[in-house]
């Protein structure tokens, strides 16, 4: 006799990255948004060297964002949902035909958006 589970099944380490991922640089991208338009507002000598500096980086990041949607599509992963609440960030998504979430609290999804940034400045953050 054997037994069927009627559990799903659990998502790999390598889907819960591209997750993460998705979710650190959609952050970053926010982040960088709001930073560009304060930088627009700021009596700055030369604010477009700033603001081209980001828009750099943003341009990347949504280079990196492509490459994680393929690599979901590849792997049968693709975000339903993402709810920002008052402690942290919850992604609801399908991993080969199973709904999973991932939840991921303010305090940790700030630390990963700046070792993102700091990657992309080419920065160590260490040396502070």
């Amino acid at each position: 006799m054997t037994s069927s589970s009627t559990s799903a099944p659990s998502p790999s380490d390598e889907d819960h990255r591209l997750i993460k991922g998705m979710v650190v640089r959609t952050l970053l991208l926010d982040v960088l948004e709001r930073d560009i338009r304060a930088l627009d507002t700021l009596l700055l000598k030369m604010p477009e060297v700033y603001i081209l500096s980001l828009t750099r980086i943003q341009n990347e990041v949504l280079k990196e964002m492509l490459g994680l949607r393929k690599q979901m599509r590849t792997r049968g992963v693709k975000v339903l949902e993402e709810t920002r609440g008052k402690d942290g960030i919850e992604t609801v998504y399908l991993c080969r035909g199973y709904m999973q979430q991932f939840y991921m609290l303010w305090t940790f999804a700030r630390n990963e958006v700046k070792k993102e940034l700091s990657r992309h400045l080419q920065m160590d953050l260490t040396q502070t």
